[in-house]
Parts: C-alpha cells; structure tokens; sequence
C-alpha cells in the first residue's frame, strides 16, 4: 500500500538524520519496492525513493550508486514532469553535485 511506503520513507529519513545510514537505506529501499510494485517504474513517488536512496549512498561514501540513483530520478522526473519541474532540476543539480564531488576525489 502507498501509505506503507510512505512509513518506511519517513523512518528512512529519521534514521538518515540520526546517522543511522544503513537502516535508513534498508527503509528507503522497502519503500521503493512497495512503490515500483504500486505506481511501476516511471512515478515521481518512484523517483522520489530513488533520490532518497541516492541521498544516503552519498552520505555513505558510496558516489557510484548514488549517482546510479540519482540518474534514475532524474531520468524519470525529466518524461513524467519535464525538464522545467523543480523536482527535476532538483535531480539535475544532485547528479551535478555527485559528479563535481567524484571529481575532486580524483585530484
């Protein structure tokens, strides 16, 4: 149910905040499943786990799968929404950060 999902997404969040990165993964990851299976592959609330996903990879140190994720919202936002949503350029700007992080790592 979305309702559900939207339980694991704000437990997520909480345990992202309080730094607990690997059971806010684990929400954010029951999250997407319930959502993907409820709204399919191309819903903004989909692309929404993603982010999510891609927002805790990040704060774990893990710039690949983050921008894996991050490319998956954004390629979502950018049919669903179109190029001008927020969200999308939301998406757009995370992928640009991750990129220009991942290229000072290798300075």
């Amino acid at each position: 149910h979305p309702d559900t999902a939207t339980c694991y997404l704000c437990i997520g969040a909480v345990m992202h905040v309080m730094g607990n990165n690997v059971g806010a993964l684990e929400m954010h990851n029951k999250a997407l499943a319930i959502r993907e299976k409820v709204h399919g592959k191309e819903h903004p609330d989909t692309a929404a786990s993603y982010n999510n996903i891609g927002a805790v990879m990040s704060a774990m140190g893990d710039n690949i799968g983050a921008l894996e994720m991050h490319n998956k919202a954004l390629a979502i936002r950018e049919k669903v929404l179109g190029k001008e949503h927020p969200y999308t350029i939301v998406s757009s700007n995370r992928v640009a950060a991750i990129m220009n992080k991942s290229m000072g790592d290798m300075e």
